[in-house]
């Protein structure tokens, strides 16, 4: 699940989440907006602007939000562990999501926006697996965390129309590189990949303000489940890696680490997800 603010929400009080649902032969991954009351005590479901997103067993649903420039929502997805979703087009799964926060169509800009399918004409980028975080750097573009099979979670630049080369056919082959390049076209690699093992990558945000100093806007933080630590990956004007880091007081002190998000204030928040019933959400600031 995800939850992502309207850009006015001090005003329209309007949020969306993305989930599963199930009802009766109904089994989909979906978008929904939905309102806060004034004395903020209860939500009203206002629309489910995307239906349909794939769900099969609940491997790999996705489930990414992030507001974008000009008010468009960004919507990462997983690829229901069915192989031939992340390069069909008309599917929504193994993709990244474009699209208008009212009415949930996708927007003009994106590259098949032309298309007669309602789901491909949203189509931002698509090739991924299992999208976990979304992250927009400011004067960056769109950046996303990806859970990678055995190996290589990744975290990727989001390029308009961009495939990033998952293809685990026939059936589901998740012995295929994250990025296959004997597929057609161009395929775009990792900015960052986890190399011979996964950490499960799961979210990410940049940091920002004048508290983190020189690592303001320059620092991609990002969350992991399995390794139960916070990665600082530090990337350059060009969007190259220069280096990372991990700060030991959050290495397995918490548990798994599983959203991570900038608040107004500057701090960095991360909410852990563990199997104990001792989830928490954290404050960090630097030292």
């Amino acid at each position: 699940m995800a939850i992502e603010t309207a850009r006015n929400f001090g005003q329209s009080r309007i949020f969306f989440t993305c989930h599963g649902y199930k009802a009766g032969d109904t089994q989909d991954v979906r978008v929904a907006r939905w309102h806060v009351n004034a004395a903020a005590t209860s939500v009203s479901l206002r629309k489910n602007i995307v239906t349909g997103l794939p769900s099969t067993t609940g491997r790999h649903g996705g489930c990414a939000l992030e507001r974008g420039r000009g008010g468009a929502l960004f919507i990462g997805t997983g690829d229901a562990a069915t192989g031939v979703n992340p390069q069909r087009l008309a599917s929504g799964g193994g993709k990244v999501l474009r699209v208008d926060p009212r009415t949930g169509r996708g927007l003009p800009g994106n590259r098949f926006a032309g298309s007669d399918r309602a789901m491909k004409r949203r189509v931002y980028t698509y090739g991924h697996r299992n999208v976990q975080g979304l992250a927009r750097r400011v004067g960056g573009g769109m950046w996303s965390v990806e859970q990678g099979s055995y190996r290589d979670d990744e975290v990727n630049l989001l390029h308009r129309g961009g495939n990033y080369g998952w293809n685990p056919v026939p059936d589901y082959n998740e012995s295929v590189p994250m990025t296959d390049k004997s597929l057609p076209g161009k395929q775009y690699g990792a900015r960052w990949s986890s190399g011979p093992s996964t950490l499960a990558a799961s979210s990410a945000d940049w940091l920002s303000g004048q508290r983190w100093g020189k690592r303001a806007g320059k620092v991609l933080a990002v969350s992991t489940l399995k390794d139960e630590s916070l990665r600082f990956l530090f990337f350059d004007k060009q969007n190259r890696l220069a280096r990372q880091t991990s700060p030991q007081a959050l290495d397995g002190t918490y548990g798994r680490l599983r959203g991570v998000e900038m608040g107004p204030d500057h701090a960095l928040y991360l909410t852990t997800s563990n199997d104990n019933g001792t989830n928490k959400i954290l404050r960090v600031t630097p030292r």
